[in-house]
C-alpha cells in the first residue's frame, strides 16, 4: 500500500517531494552559516595572530628609547624619585632579601656597581650589570684616576637596559625578561620611602642610589617587577647575614673579621678603600702635595723660605714669614 493509499492521509508525493525540498533548503541554509561562521571565526583568528605576531615583532625598548637616568638629558634626582614610585618600584627591606631572591629562576638579584668594584667583592647570588662604565673619553677618564676616583670618571652605560634584559632571560624562567622579578642593589642602595632633598645637591641625598635610577630605565623599558634593597651592600650582609666573596681579598677581609677588626673591614669595603692600581695615580700625587706642604711649613730645607719669597700668599701661611 502506497502512502497516497492509506486511510484518512492528505499528503501526496508532491507533498512529500516539497518537504524534501524544504529539508534540503534549510540544510543548505544550515550549511551556509556554518561555513559563514567558520569564515568568521578564521577571519579573527587571523586578525588575533596578526595582532599577537606585530606586538611580538615590535624590538624591544633599548637605553636609547628611554629618558637617562643619569647625565644628559636626566632630571633631577628628585623628580626620578617621584616617578619611580609612580611607575611602582617596589622596596625591598634587607632582612627579607634573602628570601626575595631564594628561587634564581624567578628572581635574578643585579648588582649595578662598576665592574672593578663587583670584581673585589661581591655577594652571591648577584650578576653585575654595571651602570655606570668608565669614561670612554681617556682623558677624561683620566681626571678620575687623578683625584683618587676608583676607575676613573665614569659615565652612564649606553647598553645597560640591554644588558639586564640578556642576564635576566639567561637566568629566570619567564617567557620575557620583563616578566621575572628585577631586585637591583648597589653599596648605597636609596631610599623611596623617604622624601628626597628638594633643593640642593643630589649626590648628597641619602635617598638618592644607582640603583633606583636604573630601575628607573628599566620600568620605562617595559620591566613589570623591579625592586631594589634598601640598606644596600652592606644591609645584605650585616643585616641579612648574606655572605659575600672574594677571590683577591677574601683572606685579608676575613682576617680583619677574625682579629676583632670588622670597622676597618666594612670601612674599607663600603667606602670603596680597597686599594687598586686605577687608586696609584692620585694617592701619588696626593701625597706629593701634602709632603711638599709639610716642606715649607717647617722649612725643610729652606723650602718655606723659597715659597714664601716665589708663591703668591704663601705669607699667610708660612711660620717662616713671622
Amino acid at each position: 500500500m502506497s502512502v497516497a493509499s492509506m486511510p484518512g492521509t492528505t499528503l501526496t508525493a508532491t507533498t512529500f517531494r516539497g518537504r524534501g525540498v524544504e529539508r534540503r533548503a534549510m540544510t543548505s541554509t544550515r550549511s551556509r552559516c556554518r561555513s559563514s561562521s567558520t569564515r568568521v571565526v578564521a577571519l579573527f583568528d587571523r586578525v588575533r595572530a596578526a595582532t599577537v605576531s606585530s606586538k611580538a615583532q615590535a624590538p624591544p625598548l633599548t637605553s636609547a628609547d628611554v629618558t637617562p637616568g643619569q647625565g644628559a638629558g636626566s632630571p633631577k634626582w628628585p623628580e626620578i624619585h617621584d616617578r619611580c614610585l609612580a611607575m611602582g618600584v617596589k622596596t625591598v627591606e634587607a632582612a627579607d632579601l634573602p628570601s626575595v631572591v631564594s628561587d634564581p629562576r624567578r628572581a635574578i638579584l643585579v648588582d649595578v656597581r662598576q665592574t672593578i668594584e663587583y670584581d673585589e667583592w661581591r655577594v652571591p647570588p648577584a650578576v653585575n650589570v654595571p651602570y655606570a662604565i668608565p669614561d670612554p673619553n681617556v682623558i677624561r677618564r683620566a681626571v678620575g684616576y687623578a683625584i683618587s676616583i676608583k676607575g676613573g670618571l665614569k659615565v652612564r652605560n649606553p647598553e645597560f637596559v640591554q644588558a639586564l634584559r640578556s642576564a635576566a632571560t639567561a637566568r629566570l624562567s619567564s617567557r620575557r625578561a620583563e616578566d621575572g622579578v628585577v631586585v637591583l642593589i648597589d653599596t648605597k642602595g636609596g631610599d623611596l620611602t623617604s622624601p628626597p632633598v628638594r633643593e640642593g645637591s643630589g649626590q648628597l641625598d641619602p635617598t638618592d642610589s644607582q640603583c633606583l635610577r636604573a630601575a628607573f630605565e628599566l620600568k620605562q623599558a617595559g620591566f613589570k617587577d623591579v625592586r631594589y634593597v634598601r640598606g644596600g651592600l652592606p644591609g645584605a650582609i650585616d643585616v641579612a647575614g648574606m655572605r659575600y666573596e672574594s677571590e683577591k681579598w677574601g683572606g685579608f677581609l676575613n682576617w680583619l673579621d677574625d682579629t676583632g677588626q670588622g670597622k676597618r673591614r666594612r670601612l674599607l669595603m663600603y667606602s670603596r678603600l680597597l686599594p687598586d692600581p686605577t687608586n696609584l695615580p692620585g694617592v701619588l700625587g696626593q701625597l706629593a702635595v701634602f709632603t711638599l706642604i709639610g716642606l715649607a711649613y717647617y722649612d725643610v730645607g729652606g723650602v718655606g723660605s723659597w715659597a714664601a719669597t716665589s708663591v703668591p700668599g704663601a705669607c699667610s701661611l708660612l711660620p717662616v714669614c713671622l
